[in-house]
């Protein structure tokens, strides 16, 4: 598939664009989950707290424009390493009433019923299973496991050498280097030196720049 996953931001609070958005996660090197939650669990009052979780899509680069129409032109990829170590991984596609669902909302009525339910050791595998089925089983009538999303629940903290790759419009790239430049230089906040990208750009494309990227940084150690 990918060695990198991705968060597509969108317009909206605390920004009303979504590249601002964007540039404002860079700045402070935090992830923070929506209102939301995710997972098999996420309805329970006592336990909904522990199903928000920041999601990421691990379709390949080269087929992202299917991603970008839900979402913006703006996004964040790590390395799929980086985002195991943080505690987050893939999500579970069940398919609604099968034996596994079945077995699954089991489970679940017993954590939530016993006597210190909040505690379960079952809340850390919800998060990460999301029930599916058709149009005649709403809710689960979306088929979204085209997305091949992972989630890291909570909140992510990362560096600005945690990140793989940017996604922005190309015409925005020079635009974008020259203000981590200017951040770093003026000590205003990170700067971000990976790869840019464009999300609309093809394989080869995307292989060029990848390739490019790598020979200049190596260049670059090498004096």
């Amino acid at each position: 598939m990918s060695d990198f996953v991705v968060h597509f931001t969108k317009p909206g609070a605390p920004f009303h664009d979504a590249y601002q958005n964007m540039m404002n996660i860079l700045g402070t090197r935090t992830l923070i989950p929506g209102a939301q939650g995710f997972g098999l669990a996420r309805k329970e009052p006592q336990v909904a707290e522990r199903h928000r979780a920041v999601c990421f899509s691990e379709i390949p680069l080269d087929q992202l424009a299917r991603l970008v129409q839900r979402r913006s032109l703006y996004g964040i990829g790590f390395r799929k390493s980086f985002i195991l170590s943080q505690g987050g991984g893939p999500v579970w596609y069940v398919q609604y009433a099968s034996p596994a669902h079945l077995s699954l909302k089991h489970q679940v009525d017993q954590a939530l019923a016993a006597p210190d339910s909040r505690a379960h050791p079952l809340w850390s595998m919800t998060p990460f299973v999301d029930i599916q089925g058709d149009s005649h089983n709403a809710p689960y009538n979306y088929r979204f496991d085209w997305e091949r999303e992972w989630r890291v629940p909570g909140l992510l903290r990362f560096t600005e050498y945690d990140v793989a790759v940017l996604f922005l419009p190309e015409e925005l790239h020079a635009t974008a280097r020259g203000f981590f430049e200017w951040a770093v230089r003026e000590k205003a906040g990170p700067g971000y030196f990976c790869p840019c990208l464009d999300p609309l750009w093809n394989a080869p494309r995307i292989a060029e720049a990848l390739e490019k990227h790598a020979e200049d940084s190596a260049r670059l150690r090498a004096g």
